[in-house]
């Protein structure tokens, strides 16, 4: 048996991703062999196949994967607590991506049996970020009146579905293509595209102002998003994915510019979040 695994041997560009055929190793005291059944490719997974995730302290080669869901094959000596066949799933930054995977127990969490295991990898990286933002960043309330960024996104998809089951009324952005998913959803669609799109989000806030923000894209936007907010309203950040969008590979340049735009981003917000006059919250 061989476990088929998607590897990087440097930083760069989907062109560095390699699908290769490894050993299958035996999982040592305290750890379990699990087969994969699922596992997401998110934004971070492109930050991380760059080199640009601060987080990561791994250097090339490695296997990509911020998550997966499977099921125990094999228990190490040591282990307590689960048993071959349960279901179970765990964010690990890197070796997701794989058929096999050995991962410590410690860093496992059991999942029932009749799980879809699409929909709960689905739910492991992106959605416990979206679902810890909405509910302790933000302390969503229902019927309140929330913006989502990038709401055809893996984050922004979950904060849109959180936002409809409170029945709060949920403004969203994505390109034309990306609508019809999210009014389905029940949310106002924006075309971030559109000339005139910061009008056209002030004039669906009313007299109003939002009470939450949700934002990764950039500088320029979370400046117009605290124009956007409500006395009291609450701006959350989660990236500053815009950023990445021209960096190709990890050098010190683009890792020390990509780390400033992001700094310099969250210093801003501090300052906006100690005026005190505004009311008005950054995170």
């Amino acid at each position: 048996m061989k476990n088929r695994k998607v590897i990087i041997e440097e930083f760069g560009t989907p062109a560095v991703i390699r699908l290769i055929e490894g050993e299958i190793t035996e999982p040592g005291f305290g750890e379990v062999r699990i087969r994969i059944e699922a596992s997401t490719v998110s934004s971070t997974d492109i930050f991380i196949r760059k080199g640009i995730y601060p987080l990561l302290k791994q250097k090339p080669p490695f296997t990509l994967g911020y998550d997966f869901v499977g099921s125990i094959e094999k228990l190490g000596a040591g282990v307590t607590g689960f048993k071959s066949g349960d279901k179970v799933c765990s964010i690990v930054m890197i070796g997701g991506n794989a058929e096999y995977i050995i991962a410590h127990a410690s860093d496992l969490t059991l999942l029932p049996k009749d799980v879809d295991s699409t929909k709960a990898a689905c739910l492991s990286l992106s959605g416990i970020t979206a679902y810890q933002m909405f509910m302790n960043c933000a302390k969503v309330k229902a019927g309140q009146l929330i913006l989502v960024h990038g709401g055809s996104g893996a984050v922004g998809d979950t904060l849109i579905q959180l936002g409809k089951l409170y029945n709060c009324e949920v403004v969203t952005t994505a390109s034309k293509n990306k609508h019809e998913r999210i009014i389905n959803y029940g949310a106002i669609a924006v075309d971030y595209n559109d000339q005139g799109y910061f009008e056209r989000l002030n004039l669906l806030s009313g007299s109003r102002g939002y009470d939450a923000i949700f934002d990764f894209t950039n500088q320029k936007s979370f400046n117009n998003d605290i124009k956007l907010l409500k006395k009291g309203g609450i701006l959350v950040t989660y990236a500053v994915f815009s950023s990445s969008l021209t960096i190709e590979k990890k050098t010190f340049f683009n890792f020390l510019l990509f780390g400033l735009d992001f700094g310099l981003m969250m210093l801003k917000l501090r300052l906006r979040y100690w005026n005190t006059f505004s009311g008005k919250k950054a995170m």
